[in-house]
């Protein structure tokens, strides 16, 4: 039964280290049920592309910076209509050569 509110997710981090040529898997479970609300935060000194399906190049994230995603836009919490559905994964991997430092930062929130 929705409560008509949202709740924080568990942060996620990646970090730059573990990156290679190809998309690399951030959470393997996913999201525990549909985010209203993405950031992803990127502390790497290189851009990383993200993909939501482990295949197709979705956001570009420039070195130290981050974007915000808003998956209900123009929606509201009752209506549980989100862009990002349970158990959605993030990939990440380098836009070029890998980088040398840093973490990505995925935070949100739930719909409930």
């Amino acid at each position: 039964m929705s409560k008509d509110s949202i709740k924080t997710m568990e942060l996620q981090s990646f970090a730059a280290g573990d990156l290679a040529a190809g998309y690399k898997i951030v959470d393997t479970n996913g999201f525990d049920g549909a985010l209203s609300y993405i950031r992803i935060t990127s502390t790497m000194d290189k851009p990383i592309f993200i993909s939501f399906d482990g295949i197709y190049n979705h956001e570009f994230i420039k070195a130290h910076s981050s974007v915000d995603l808003q998956a209900q836009a123009c929606s509201s919490v009752l209506n549980k209509k989100s862009l990002f559905r349970d158990k959605t994964k993030v990939y990440v991997k380098p836009v070029g050569n890998a980088p040398k430092g840093g973490v990505l930062i995925i935070t949100g929130f739930y719909q409930e």
